[in-house]
């Protein structure tokens, strides 16, 4: 993958081979709670509440085939591993098995959307859930199967930390030294950042998932940045809109399949070129396939999804939800230190 400045050099490419197994299982979209148009997701759930006033913390990750894997973690005295989901538009979406005898009927969601199909979907009561230096307690967690990603993570994955919790920061991604730093948006004296924001691209809170909005050719797309999404995904349709010469390459077929076991052909190909604020990006790796529409019937609210291979070319990132922007951070010196 090139990316083309206004000037300056283009990085070398990029080609990360997608597992077959593995597809977008972090995507999870309640159907019970789509909201007419993007915006903050409002819910009459009790919402996850923080019983410390931690300015800041940072805790390590593993990657695992570009997914962020965040280890011990302890959720109602479990201790398991969890990833980092910006995709996932619950707070905290788990393993079932996990925590058979705490779980309890859907009081609104029958199933879960995600991008190849739908599951079953149990409530999990939280009393008490820890991340770092963060203790939340009082929500509701939604629970279905992770078994495909399991299989892929390990067997210790408890569950995905998505929307809900992460709303209430700035979260820096540091892929060189797989560190993920938390910093509060709500308390009386920020943590000074160590970094200087670089490029920044605004996004859009499509039922909690930050979507932004760049152009293929002369037609508008609209991508969600997602963390817990391996590959970069289009859908067939959207495809099938785009001047030819702007349509991805056709590259190898294979199977995917989703979080309910559903499994659809889709294909490797190279993107020419895609318009992201003032940054082109050139021959990006993407997966195409046909997502699954929200039974509702409302529009899914965006045609495709940016994941691993497009975040690792900025190496240090952030997801600011005060202001709703994604920006590419390098260090610097305290003086020059971001609020």
């Amino acid at each position: 993958m090139n990316r083309l400045l206004p000037s300056g050099p283009t990085l070398p490419p990029l080609f990360l081979r997608i597992p077959s197994f593995i597809s977008l299982l972090g995507s999870l979209v309640l159907t019970a709670s789509f909201p007419s148009r993007a915006q903050r997701v409002a819910s009459a759930a009790p919402q996850p509440q923080r019983v410390d006033t931690t300015a800041s913390f940072t805790l390590p990750f593993d990657l695992v085939g570009g997914l962020i894997v965040l280890r011990n973690l302890t959720l109602n005295g479990q201790q398991g591993d969890f990833l980092l989901d910006t995709g996932n538009t619950t707070a905290l979406a788990v393993e079932s098995t996990a925590f058979m005898d705490q779980l309890q009927p859907s009081s609104s969601h029958a199933v879960g959307h995600g991008a190849t199909g739908t599951v079953a979907v149990q409530e999990l009561p939280v009393t008490n859930f820890q991340v770092g230096a963060a203790h939340y307690s009082g929500f509701i967690a939604q629970a279905f199967s992770l078994a495909a990603i399991r299989r892929y993570v390990g067997p210790r994955l408890l569950g995905l930390i998505g929307y809900g919790l992460l709303r209430e920061y700035e979260i820096v991604i540091d892929y060189p030294h797989r560190r993920v730093s938390w910093y509060s948006l709500n308390v009386a004296q920020p943590t000074r950042r160590p970094f200087v924001r670089q490029d920044s691209l605004a996004f859009t809170l499509v039922r909690g998932a930050p979507v932004a909005t760049g152009s293929i050719g002369q037609v508008p797309v609209q991508l969600m940045l997602d963390t817990g999404a391996a590959a970069s995904n289009l859908d067939t349709a959207f495809c099938q809109t785009l001047a030819p010469a702007d349509q991805p390459t056709s590259g190898r077929r294979e199977p995917i399949a989703g979080s309910d076991n559903h499994q659809q052909l889709a294909h490797q190909g190279t993107l020419p070129t895609l318009l992201l604020g003032s940054t082109t990006w050139q021959n990006l790796p993407v997966v195409v396939f046909p997502l699954s529409q929200p039974v509702s019937g409302r529009a899914l609210g965006y045609q495709g999804i940016l994941g691993y291979p497009f975040f690792i070319q900025h190496k240090v990132i952030s997801f600011h939800y005060g202001r709703q922007q994604f920006y590419s951070l390098t260090p610097s010196v305290p003086a020059k230190a971001a609020p």
